[in-house]
């Protein structure tokens, strides 16, 4: 009740505040010195907005970027090369009036919303309303609060969401490469913490994403056929991760597995990017993990959903030798989503195991 009441005194307050004070539409600054960024969503959105930021840097390079960061996922982008400083974003009042605050008084020349919910609009609004750069399908009831309104293209590429925002605020065209960079010291840190069976080849296995978007997991019994099938035809290790709402998957899966190591839960982000640079090749669903196998360049086969194509969150860059197994589009589009990646074919999966293993020069014990 006090939340709704809330919601809709800020919104009539946003309706007001621009009648009187109107977003304004003006020219782009020709050298900067500081943009704000916002990118307040999810580890996969955040990975995403990497090259978005990384379109600003270039055409930006004596900027300071500042992105403000769900305080939660903010290891993406303290990851990030591109990006000068982090400022941890959360709900309270008194963090939003912080973050308000600190950049009146020290304002940015730009303001851009790239993945984000859309109450984070009016603190862009207040912030600067003469250079707020934001999609209009992020921003919801607040897209009038905008100064520069950018358009969704229908059936791009979701990296191209982002990198459209950026490019509208003049960043460099064409830039579609996710950026997170481990450290030596985290690299250092895993291999001490998992010797010994980190120095031989293994595969990591996703076991799912968060329980809002469960109709894109892949079920246990599918994982515990394949893991089954693959320490058959090989030596390889198996290393099962994911996060607390992926526990029970795991959990059956180790059960059923013996031999596998079970890391759900227990890795940190930073750990999990520093074991992906390592593996031999990634499993997973369509989970922020995906994209950060994608960024670091292991060899990821992607089993995605129909409602989530690979035309939409798939690998853009082949090089490391990535595959996407998908369900096709049904022919009735009212069915169902949850249950329906009980239907990824195990031979299609393995056979893509097999094309990246090869490519990989992983010797086999036999061929299927």
């Amino acid at each position: 009740m006090w939340k709704r009441l809330i919601q809709t005194l800020t919104e009539a307050l946003f309706r007001l505040l621009p009648a009187i004070y109107p977003p304004v539409t003006g020219p782009l600054p020709k050298d900067p010195k500081l943009i704000l960024v916002f990118s307040t969503t999810g580890i996969g959105d955040a990975l995403f907005d990497t090259a978005a930021i990384r379109s600003l840097r270039v055409a930006y390079p004596r900027a300071r970027i500042v992105v403000c960061a769900h305080r939660r996922r903010r290891a993406v982008m303290m990851h990030d090369p591109d990006v000068d400083e982090v400022v941890g974003y959360g709900k309270a009042p008194t963090h939003v009036w912080g973050i308000i605050r600190r950049f009146r008084r020290n304002r940015p020349e730009l303001v851009i919303l790239l993945h984000v919910n859309e109450e984070i609009v009016p603190i862009g609004y207040c912030i600067n309303r003469r250079a707020l750069f934001g999609g209009v399908w992020n921003c919801g009831r607040y897209k009038h609060l905008l100064s520069h309104e950018v358009p969704k293209g229908e059936g791009a590429h979701i990296l191209s969401h982002s990198a459209a925002v950026a490019e509208a605020a003049g960043g460099a065209k064409g830039i579609m490469g996710m950026n997170y960079l481990v450290s030596e010291a985290e690299h250092t840190g895993v291999a001490t913490r998992f010797s010994p069976w980190i120095g031989k080849p293994f595969v990591i296995f996703q076991a799912g994403g968060g329980r809002t978007l469960s109709w894109r997991d892949w079920p246990a019994d599918a994982y515990i056929r394949t893991i089954r099938w693959l320490q058959q035809v090989s030596d390889l290790g198996i290393v099962i991760t994911g996060g607390w709402d992926n526990e029970e998957t795991a959990s059956a899966i180790e059960k059923s597995c013996p031999g596998v190591i079970n890391l759900c839960s227990k890795t940190t982000l930073e750990e999990t990017a520093s074991l992906l640079g390592r593996a031999t090749m990634l499993v997973t669903t369509d989970t922020g993990v995906l994209h950060l196998g994608y960024a670091l360049g292991c060899p990821t086969l992607a089993i995605l959903h129909f409602a989530s194509p690979g035309s939409l969150v798939g690998p853009l860059d082949l090089s490391a030798g990535h595959e996407v197994i998908e369900l096709p589009q049904p022919s009735d589009p009212e069915l169902p989503r949850q249950g329906a990646m009980k239907n990824i074919p195990d031979e299609g999966v393995r056979q893509a195991i097999l094309r990246i293993l090869g490519r990989r020069g992983i010797p086999l014990l036999s061929s299927s």
